[in-house]
């Protein structure tokens, strides 16, 4: 009986180096080189009432906005539409954009930067910096005594280290 090999469906190591240059969209010029035109294409894109019901149904969901708009810019940058740079800078407008549409229909949203963890008194902020400079202090004393001990060894060992017999070599003199 024969064993079975496993299946591998993962790309060939350099694989992305066989393609010829230029050949994928984000190697060529974007098509919306200014933020003004991006912005355009997008607003115009997004405003059409299928396309927005469908991302304000995600929003409600609980689609976080920010998410949906760095995937729309990392979209547009995969496709050649906009470079990153310019996906970056449209960024905030695309997000009060579904701000502004979520407000309208009544939809709560949330856009994703909201701090999600606990609320730290001044008090427990304060109890926990001295708790690691305590730490700090023990592990930089520990740090001090096995240092010393490392310098030691490593005058013994190396590449430049001098020989066991302890003597040096003499000086070539030169000569007249």
């Amino acid at each position: 009986m024969a064993k079975k090999m496993p299946s591998i469906s993962a790309p060939v190591p350099g694989q992305s180096l066989t393609a010829e240059p230029g050949s994928r969209p984000w190697e060529n010029p974007p098509k919306y080189a200014r933020v003004e035109d991006a912005l355009e294409f997008y607003l115009d894109d997004l405003s059409q009432p299928e396309k927005l019901a469908n991302a304000l149904d995600k929003i409600e969901e609980g689609a976080p906005i920010g998410l949906l708009v760095n995937t729309l810019q990392t979209l547009g940058t995969s496709k050649g539409l906009h470079s990153l740079d310019v996906g970056v800078l449209i960024s905030p407008v695309l997000i009060e954009f579904y701000k502004s549409a979520a407000d309208q229909e009544g939809i709560s949203y949330t856009i994703g930067d909201e701090d999600q963890g606990k609320k730290v008194s001044r008090a427990e902020a304060d109890m926990i910096v001295k708790g690691l400079m305590d730490k700090s202090k023990d592990t930089d004393e520990t740090a001090v005594v096995n240092t010393e001990n490392e310098d030691e060894e490593e005058q013994k060992t190396g590449l430049m280290a001098r020989r066991d017999g302890g003597s040096e070599e003499p000086a070539m003199e030169e000569e007249v």
